[in-house]
Protein backbone atom coordinates (compact mmCIF):
# COMPACT_ATOMS: atom_id res chain seq x y z
CA UNK A 1 0.00 0.00 0.00
CA UNK A 2 2.93 2.54 0.65
CA UNK A 3 4.04 1.79 -2.56
CA UNK A 4 1.17 2.61 -4.18
CA UNK A 5 0.11 5.83 -2.02
CA UNK A 6 2.96 7.80 -0.50
CA UNK A 7 2.34 9.92 2.73
CA UNK A 8 2.69 13.05 0.52
CA UNK A 9 0.38 12.58 -1.97
CA UNK A 10 -2.53 11.63 0.99
CA UNK A 11 -1.67 14.19 3.28
CA UNK A 12 -1.69 16.96 0.79
CA UNK A 13 -4.81 17.63 0.51
CA UNK A 14 -5.77 18.03 4.38
CA UNK A 15 -2.53 21.24 4.33
CA UNK A 16 -4.18 24.04 6.22
CA UNK A 17 -3.31 25.89 2.46
CA UNK A 18 -5.63 23.35 0.66
CA UNK A 19 -8.23 23.30 2.84
CA UNK A 20 -9.12 26.79 2.73
CA UNK A 21 -12.18 26.75 5.32
CA UNK A 22 -10.96 29.78 7.04
CA UNK A 23 -12.11 32.27 3.81
CA UNK A 24 -15.69 33.30 3.11
CA UNK A 25 -16.91 32.25 -0.24
CA UNK A 26 -17.02 33.74 -3.50
CA UNK A 27 -20.08 34.98 -4.24
CA UNK A 28 -21.54 34.72 -7.53
CA UNK A 29 -22.78 37.89 -8.85
CA UNK A 30 -24.84 36.39 -11.58
CA UNK A 31 -26.99 34.77 -9.02
CA UNK A 32 -27.55 37.10 -6.85
CA UNK A 33 -31.18 37.80 -5.87
CA UNK A 34 -32.18 41.34 -4.79
CA UNK A 35 -33.24 41.29 -0.98
CA UNK A 36 -34.07 43.78 1.58
CA UNK A 37 -31.81 42.02 3.94
CA UNK A 38 -29.23 41.66 1.97
CA UNK A 39 -28.31 37.60 2.20
CA UNK A 40 -27.19 35.96 -0.76
CA UNK A 41 -29.79 33.31 -0.44
CA UNK A 42 -32.64 35.61 -1.10
CA UNK A 43 -35.55 36.49 0.94
CA UNK A 44 -37.34 33.40 3.47
CA UNK A 45 -40.72 33.08 1.66
CA UNK A 46 -42.87 31.09 4.45
CA UNK A 47 -45.02 28.00 3.03
CA UNK A 48 -48.49 28.60 2.38
CA UNK A 49 -51.11 26.35 3.68
CA UNK A 50 -50.67 23.19 6.49
CA UNK A 51 -49.54 20.14 7.49
CA UNK A 52 -51.83 17.44 8.19
CA UNK A 53 -51.38 14.07 9.77
CA UNK A 54 -51.46 11.33 7.72
CA UNK A 55 -51.30 8.71 10.41
CA UNK A 56 -53.52 8.44 13.67
CA UNK A 57 -52.03 8.15 17.19
CA UNK A 58 -51.48 4.19 16.65
CA UNK A 59 -49.40 4.67 13.73
CA UNK A 60 -51.95 3.63 11.21
CA UNK A 61 -52.17 5.22 8.05
CA UNK A 62 -55.66 7.29 8.12
CA UNK A 63 -58.58 6.54 5.50
CA UNK A 64 -57.78 8.06 1.73
CA UNK A 65 -53.93 8.42 1.93
CA UNK A 66 -51.80 6.37 -0.69
CA UNK A 67 -50.18 3.50 0.42
CA UNK A 68 -46.67 3.15 -0.96
CA UNK A 69 -46.31 -0.27 -2.98
CA UNK A 70 -42.61 -1.08 -3.13
CA UNK A 71 -40.68 -4.78 -2.54
CA UNK A 72 -41.02 -4.51 1.45
CA UNK A 73 -44.64 -4.40 1.22
CA UNK A 74 -45.28 -8.01 -1.45
CA UNK A 75 -42.97 -10.27 0.03
CA UNK A 76 -44.83 -13.22 -1.57
CA UNK A 77 -43.52 -12.06 -4.95
CA UNK A 78 -40.03 -12.11 -3.56
CA UNK A 79 -37.96 -14.90 -4.43
CA UNK A 80 -37.12 -16.88 -1.65
CA UNK A 81 -33.23 -16.33 -1.42
CA UNK A 82 -33.31 -12.50 -2.96
CA UNK A 83 -35.44 -12.39 1.05
CA UNK A 84 -33.03 -10.66 3.10
CA UNK A 85 -35.54 -10.42 6.25
CA UNK A 86 -35.13 -13.82 7.79
CA UNK A 87 -32.45 -14.26 10.67
CA UNK A 88 -31.18 -16.83 8.79
CA UNK A 89 -29.67 -17.33 5.33
CA UNK A 90 -31.59 -19.65 3.20
CA UNK A 91 -30.27 -21.50 -0.06
CA UNK A 92 -30.88 -20.58 -3.53
CA UNK A 93 -33.14 -22.80 -5.15
CA UNK A 94 -31.71 -22.16 -8.47
CA UNK A 95 -28.20 -23.65 -7.63
CA UNK A 96 -27.60 -27.24 -7.73
CA UNK A 97 -27.42 -29.24 -4.89
CA UNK A 98 -24.25 -30.17 -3.72
CA UNK A 99 -22.64 -31.68 -0.32
CA UNK A 100 -23.23 -29.41 2.89
CA UNK A 101 -20.13 -28.21 5.16
CA UNK A 102 -21.19 -27.60 8.42
CA UNK A 103 -19.24 -24.54 9.19
CA UNK A 104 -21.65 -22.05 9.85
CA UNK A 105 -22.77 -20.95 13.10
CA UNK A 106 -22.80 -23.40 16.20
CA UNK A 107 -22.93 -26.27 13.30
CA UNK A 108 -25.51 -25.66 11.70
CA UNK A 109 -24.71 -26.70 7.84
CA UNK A 110 -24.85 -24.01 5.31
CA UNK A 111 -23.25 -24.10 1.70
CA UNK A 112 -21.63 -21.41 1.80
CA UNK A 113 -18.25 -24.38 1.41
CA UNK A 114 -18.40 -27.45 -0.16
CA UNK A 115 -17.49 -30.38 2.05
CA UNK A 116 -14.39 -31.04 -0.12
CA UNK A 117 -12.57 -28.10 -1.03
CA UNK A 118 -11.71 -26.61 2.90
CA UNK A 119 -8.14 -25.85 2.96
CA UNK A 120 -6.94 -25.15 6.16
CA UNK A 121 -3.35 -22.51 6.12
CA UNK A 122 -0.56 -24.02 8.03
CA UNK A 123 1.05 -21.85 10.44
CA UNK A 124 4.31 -20.63 9.56
CA UNK A 125 6.32 -22.79 11.99
CA UNK A 126 9.20 -24.84 10.90
CA UNK A 127 8.40 -28.37 10.01
CA UNK A 128 4.47 -28.06 9.27
CA UNK A 129 3.35 -28.09 5.48
CA UNK A 130 -0.16 -27.06 4.13
CA UNK A 131 -2.91 -29.61 3.74
CA UNK A 132 -6.36 -29.93 2.59
CA UNK A 133 -9.03 -32.04 4.35
CA UNK A 134 -11.85 -33.86 3.55
CA UNK A 135 -15.06 -34.00 5.50
CA UNK A 136 -16.63 -36.17 3.24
Amino acid sequence: MSRSFPAEQIEQAYNSRRLQNWEVPAEDKSKAVPTTTGTRFGTLIPRTGKTEFIADNNGHLKPGVPKISNAFNHPEQTPVFMNSSPRWPQENPTWPKTEKATMGYKGIPTDYLPANTVTLKAVEVKGTKERNFNFS
